[in-house]
């Protein structure tokens, strides 16, 4: 049965090409919940596990690198110091230690294989086919950034964007639903990657929810990555049921989901964005201008708020037994965390990576030649440190973009980005394995360099047809 799932994703897929509109960008975020999906028969690839969301970035990258001027067009985004020449340049480092490192330092420097069913110990640094199929997906991730901050300039599609978002979370909850009633097994015609799933996996007798993810990990830092977009993106979503009824209830699904996940980084994560989220609220408080939609809801949010805790106090003082499942299981995954063998790993994983940045006199050891339980550590040991440097050089950036003064819509699209970003960086320090920042994060920063005020002007150069026809076919609701 697996090749039915293939040839209706490629159907798929055909149809949001042929429709020249913005069905490619639901499909991609819609696909972003099939992580443990092949859409490419692995053996026709050599092992490698082609997932949705790369693939139909590609096809995103070829409609907009595509037809006069729009490579050009692409080059002057990734050129330009104000938009992504930063992050052109941790690509051209990372495709340097990935072709050069793993062949210079041979023999000489300890790393953890990204193919954890080989070993789970350190061994000797020999180039694999890990490094090709690493880079290929950066490549991907940093392709995207150019594409997208080409496609998200205008604001229809930024809409379709922040809508595809919803799609991205409903397919999220409906796949953790799935798995929640037991109905796992039937979502195997799914799981055709080459990857080691851990579907079936209780802690403190509560079964983790993986969705169609590997791993719950995954599909916690999945939700959560979700939740923390929704969540600060939603009031630049011009269309008032989605704004203000439907991504509210999408966020409360997410957050149960991640929760259900049980992974101590979507924990952590949720940690994060609840502190971020209470700083975002006093900011539209007390900064806000009156009127503006950025205070719409500050009551609402404030009363749900206590009536939760309320909620939660009354039923602790009535009924405490009913909490012991959960501090139990919260007590197993935080704080036996650091006694238990899974932790004593995955720190092993990173204190190896990290030497291995230092054996190689801080050069790196490319990409896919070693796996970390930290996505600072990751980039660093991959890239080097001038990669790493350059990397979180363009983070920084797309953190400090401001819009154009009259755009109202732009300020409150960089603004929920700046609040998005803190969570997802912090989950990824918590257990971030790979150098790649991922196919979501490239729409994300893609939107912030198409807002910000620097963008350049759509006038100079006209996009490639099946661009021009996205560009001119949307409207807002």
């Amino acid at each position: 049965m697996d090749f039915v799932s293939v040839i209706l994703f490629w159907v798929l897929l055909l149809a949001a090409v042929v429709s020249r509109g913005p069905a490619i960008f639901y499909l991609l975020f819609g696909s972003m919940a099939f992580g443990s999906f092949a859409v490419v028969p692995p053996q026709l690839t050599q092992g490698l596990s082609f997932t949705p969301p790369p693939i139909i970035a590609m096809v995103i990258i070829f409609i907009y690198g595509g037809g006069k001027n729009g490579l050009a067009r692409m080059l002057s985004i990734a050129l330009r110091p104000s938009q992504c020449l930063l992050l052109s340049l941790f690509w051209i480092v990372a495709i340097w230690a990935t072709l050069f490192m793993p062949r210079i330092f041979a023999g000489m420097v300890t790393v953890i294989p990204m193919r954890l069913e080989e070993t789970t110990n350190g061994v000797p640094l020999y180039p694999t086919p890990q490094n090709i199929s690493q880079i290929l997906y950066l490549s991907i991730s940093v392709l995207t950034v150019f594409a997208c901050a080409l496609a998200f300039r205008a604001p229809a599609t930024r809409q379709h964007v922040l809508g595809a978002l919803c799609v991205g979370a409903v397919m999220v909850i409906l796949t953790g639903v799935l798995d929640l009633a037991g109905l796992g097994p039937y979502l195997d015609m799914f799981r055709t990657a080459t990857y080691v799933f851990l579907t079936d996996v209780e802690i403190a007798n509560v079964k983790r929810v993986v969705g169609l993810m590997p791993e719950a990990s995954a599909f916690g830092s999945l939700a959560v990555g979700f939740l923390t977009a929704l969540y600060f993106l939603r009031r630049a979503i011009t269309r008032p049921w989605l704004r203000v009824v439907g991504a509210p209830c999408l966020i409360v699904l997410l957050a149960l989901f991640a929760l259900l996940s049980t992974s101590s980084a979507a924990y952590g994560g949720l940690a994060v964005f609840g502190a971020v989220a209470a700083a975002e609220w006093v900011w539209r408080l007390l900064m806000a201008e009156k009127g503006s939609r950025a205070r719409e809801g500050l009551v609402l949010e404030f009363w749900a708020l206590v009536l939760a805790f309320a909620a939660v106090y009354m039923l602790a003082l009535f009924s405490p037994a009913v909490f012991d499942p959960f501090i139990e299981l919260v007590n197993t995954i935080i704080f036996q965390k650091a006694s238990s063998a899974s932790f004593e790993e995955r720190s092993m994983w990173t204190a190896v990576s990290l030497q291995a940045l230092i054996d190689s006199w801080g050069l790196g050891v490319g990409m896919g030649a070693t796996r970390a339980s930290n996505g600072l550590v990751a980039v660093f040991s991959n890239t080097g440190v001038v990669g790493g440097l350059l990397y979180y050089g363009f983070m920084i950036q797309t953190y400090l973009r401001r819009a154009a003064p009259k755009d109202d819509e732009g300020a409150v699209i960089l603004t929920g980005i700046r609040f998005y970003m803190p969570p997802v960086l912090i989950m990824g320090v918590l257990a971030g394995t790979s150098a790649d920042f991922g196919v979501m994060n490239a729409c994300i920063y893609a939107l912030a360099a198409a807002t910000a005020v620097n963008a350049p002007v759509s006038a100079k150069g006209r996009p490639a047809p099946a661009a021009r026809t996205l560009a001119t076919t949307q409207r807002p609701a």
